[in-house]
């Protein structure tokens, strides 16, 4: 046995940090080498089993602290080193095993809309299955779908659902999850303030007299100094979404406008109809708002809530009564000079609280909301 040996050792830097994978086992062995060290010799100076010491050269075993250590004595290489390669080594073995698995997923992949993932670099749609499924679970935040269930798929049983059409709640998480982050990219909001909000709420339905962009980049301006994050997420097919609002992370109101419809009185009801959740019903933490005149929500004593809310910032309670003697363009007009707000919006609450969508039909105005996206 050799009993000179050279103060560092040669194989390796003791800060190296690889970005490639490598078994610790196999750089314990070439630490050997390099100090001629046989196993059974370091075995003894560590304190350790020579058939332990092998098993952790081999693979057979993880490397524990204490053994890591006790190499950092012998070898001259800090443990920190050697228990970050197996942390490194441990993951790596931890993809390729995911990576098996997901191979399989090919029949879960397909459940989600691939145009829209395609377009928006979500997935390389020429990828194997594999890493395409390793992608979209990285999108939604979780390690695997079992988790993607229960985090995006359980909760959907407490949203607003339509009536008349089916859901597609592969796609409706997919359009929460890109709503969420475009919210986080722009997550420059002041904190949260309730008053602020009840505040700035009232000074939305005048913003409906404006061009809708610009309206719309105000309408943002004015919720984040609330501490709310408004956002528009072009809908994606089957999901029959008008609207929705969340927390992120419990720090910030998100509301998220999809422009189904494109009948501007829809689009800004929905506005603040959503506002009316975050301010009325801030302990449930999600609202899905779906197909609205199709959904039976009379018996949802939240919704209808919100919805009361909105209607009252468009006319107030004393012009809303007045709504129903309205007869002719020329008073609806008058009607929406006084309140303040675009005669589309009176003409949509006409339609909704008297049942008639055809008599003021023509000055519910439509808009190419895609400009918002």
């Amino acid at each position: 046995m050799t009993t000179s040996r050279p103060s560092t050792v040669r194989y390796i830097p003791r800060e190296f940090e690889p970005d490639w994978a490598v078994a610790p086992g196999e750089m314990i062995q070439l630490a050997l080498e390099d100090l001629r060290f046989t196993q059974a010799d370091v075995a003894a100076r560590a304190s350790i089993s020579a058939k332990h010491l092998n098993q952790v050269i081999k693979g057979h075993v993880p490397l524990s602290p204490e053994v890591a250590v006790a190499l950092e004595r012998v070898l001259g290489v800090s443990a920190d080193h050697w228990l970050r390669l197996e942390a490194t080594w441990q993951a790596h073995r931890a993809r390729e095993s995911a990576q098996m698995s997901f191979a399989g997923l090919s029949s879960w992949l397909r459940k989600f809309p691939e145009d829209v993932l395609r377009r928006r670099a979500i997935i390389d749609a020429s990828a194997p299955v594999a890493e395409r499924a390793e992608s979209l679970l990285r999108f939604f935040q979780v390690a695997d779908t079992e988790a993607f269930n229960r985090v995006w798929l359980a909760p959907q049983a407490n949203y607003r659902r339509s009536q008349k059409f089916e859901i597609d709640a592969f796609a409706t998480a997919l359009w929460l999850r890109l709503a969420e982050v475009s919210a986080e990219a722009a997550r420059d909001a002041r904190p949260y303030d309730a008053d602020k909000l009840r505040s700035v709420a009232r000074e939305i339905p005048s913003l409906t007299r404006e061009p809708v962009k610009i309206g719309f980049k105000k309408a943002q301006d004015l919720l984040r100094e609330a501490g709310v994050l408004l956002v528009f997420e072009p809908e994606v097919a089957g999901t029959r979404i008008t609207g929705a609002s969340r927390w992120l992370a419990s720090t910030h109101p998100v509301i998220a406008l999809s422009g189904r419809h494109k009948f501007l009185d829809i689009f800004w009801f929905a506005l603040l109809h959503e506002i009316g959740h975050v301010l009325l019903h801030p302990k449930r933490a999600t609202y899905l708002d779906v197909e609205r005149r199709n959904a039976n929500d009379d018996a949802d004593e939240q919704e209808s809530a919100a919805d009361s809310f909105a209607a009252d910032l468009i006319l107030g309670a004393r012009l809303k009564a007045e709504l129903r003697e309205v007869s002719t363009a020329e008073e609806l007009l008058e009607l929406a000079q006084r309140a303040g707000v675009s005669p589309t919006m009176v003409a949509g609450q006409y339609a909704h609280v008297t049942g008639d969508w055809r008599t003021f039909g023509r000055l519910r105005e439509r808009a190419d909301l895609s400009v918002l996206a």
